[in-house]
């Protein structure tokens, strides 16, 4: 009877200790509460001390505390005085290892002092918070105004998540008060098999093994490599030719005439035509003039025929083969045909036939120093 007795005491003396620490601990949490909950505690004591000292600073009171497998949720105010916090994130789906970025705005901080959430306060319950960097606008006495955290965030695990832990400390006057988001931000993490292909990117795979050459392969880069160098020397073999006034394509047994040779055939012939002795004096030295044009052109690559006289004869001073016996004879020539072309001189007839002179004088001259000059060639080119 007295062990029955005994067993009976004990049982209702734990049965009240078990009631009073349950009414004692009400409206706090275990040990898995995070370091926010502690917070707000501190701002419920800060408040009571405020409402002591009758400050005019919004107070701050915490909801009932709901617990989860992992984490507690503390619902916050949004807004105290002009200050509030508010969030959003710029993708609320993605697939696994995705990234996007979490926006906490804090509006109307007026100087007053702010503690953002830690990249370790906000990596809970399957989001991994990876960067942080602040955006910080500040007002004309260079208080801040307003500040944007923009924290990266992924996750690993498919599914939906919420993200906890946006718990913003607002300190002024050394008394600190708690904001947090009224609306919660939720992301849903997608396996890449289950997710939509028309919203998302698909990213190169360079990890990803390639087949060895083969020797074909090799070989066919071998000869476009060839071609193309060839088709390069070609265009450049041609472009010097035509710069030195040659034919491109020389044909077998087609030897070109020397140009001394075919600039004095040229003036035999319009001696022939006796264009002077009919009264066709400017025809007679426009063409003279042009054939000793054709032969500065044929020989040292001089444009004479787009060059005044005194163009000309700078031109050929320039040259190896130049001679001031030779500058002469053409100056004369240029000069006299001028005249007749420019200035309707009518020249005495012994004067077309030393015109002609001239012009025979003046070819015969150049081509005699061109071989002095390059002994080793048979002929004037």
């Amino acid at each position: 009877m007295k062990i029955k007795l005994f067993i009976v005491y004990v049982m209702l003396a734990v049965t009240v200790t078990g009631w009073g620490q349950s009414t004692g601990s009400k409206g706090l949490v275990d040990s898995r509460v995070t370091l926010d909950t502690k917070d707000l505690l501190d701002a419920k004591q800060n408040q009571n001390g405020r409402q002591q000292q009758k400050s005019t600073m919004p107070t701050t009171q915490a909801a009932p505390i709901t617990q989860s497998d992992t984490i507690v949720n503390v619902k916050l105010p949004s807004k105290i005085g002009n200050t509030s916090v508010t969030a959003k994130i710029d993708a609320d789906s993605i697939t696994i290892g995705d990234q996007t970025t979490l926006h906490i705005i804090v509006d109307g901080l007026d100087g007053k002092g702010v503690g953002l959430p830690t990249l370790q306060e906000l990596t809970r319950g399957g989001i991994e918070a990876l960067e942080s960097k602040n955006d910080t606008i500040y007002d004309a006495n260079r208080k801040t105004k307003s500040i944007e955290q923009l924290v990266t965030i992924t996750s690993f695990d498919a599914g939906k998540h919420s993200i906890v832990g946006v718990v913003v400390r607002i300190t002024d006057g050394g008394q600190t008060a708690m904001l947090a988001p009224e609306e919660g931000l939720t992301l849903t993490v997608a396996y890449v098999a289950d997710a939509d292909t028309t919203k998302c990117e698909t990213k190169a795979d360079t990890g990803y093994l390639k087949e060895p050459l083969t020797f074909w392969e090799i070989a066919q880069w071998i000869v476009y490599t060839i071609l193309l160098a060839a088709i390069i020397l070609a265009v450049i073999w041609v472009v010097k030719r035509r710069k030195e006034h040659k034919p491109i394509v020389v044909l077998p047994g087609a030897k070109p005439t020397p140009a001394d040779k075919k600039a004095l055939s040229e003036l035999e012939a319009l001696r022939r035509k006796e264009l002077w002795q009919k009264g066709r004096i400017k025809k007679y030295y426009t063409d003279m003039t042009d054939i000793v044009r054709r032969f500065l052109r044929n020989m040292y690559g001089i444009s004479a025929a787009e060059m005044t006289t005194r163009q000309t004869l700078k031109a050929f001073h320039g040259i190896d083969d130049w001679s001031e016996e030779s500058e002469s004879l053409l100056r004369q020539l240029l000069q006299k045909a001028d005249m007749v072309k420019f200035a309707k001189s009518q020249p005495e007839a012994y004067e077309h036939d030393q015109a002609m002179q001239y012009a025979v004088d003046f070819i015969r001259k150049v081509a005699e120093t061109h071989k002095i000059n390059n002994p080793e060639k048979e002929g004037v080119k």
